[in-house]
């Protein structure tokens, strides 16, 4: 049975504070986390399974559309909730890069947990 302390979320934010706050939440929530402070930094990475991306969409170099973009023309399908200061209307870019939600920043905890309880249903 999988359960939280099983499950690893991945944070891609290139905000220190904003990306530390998160991973505080997220840990104390029950949930293994690993971070990223860019794209390029989590595509770099070798050894991570992660079941869930929380990512900022404006981030310097690759944006967090971009790298689901990539990730999906790679085979990727790894459920996604996308958060940013400076909503977009790209809609359609983000279903089908695979998005489940876009919160706008800055974002409650009782919403992100949500979120990622839609995402990661305890079994």
């Amino acid at each position: 049975m999988d359960t939280a302390d099983t499950r690893t979320i991945c944070i891609v934010e290139d905000d220190e504070a904003v990306r530390a706050s998160t991973r505080l939440l997220l840990e104390t929530a029950g949930y293994r986390v690993v971070d990223f402070a860019s794209a390029e930094a989590f595509l770099a990475a070798r050894d991570v399974d992660a079941n869930l991306l929380v990512l900022d969409l404006n981030m310097r170099g690759l944006t967090g559309l971009e790298l689901l973009e990539l990730l999906r023309a790679r085979g990727c399908h790894i459920p996604a909730i996308v958060a940013t200061a400076n909503y977009a209307r790209l809609e359609a870019r983000y279903h089908k890069a695979g998005v489940l939600a876009v919160l706008t920043k800055p974002t409650s905890s009782k919403l992100l947990l949500a979120w990622i309880a839609k995402a990661l249903p305890r079994g």
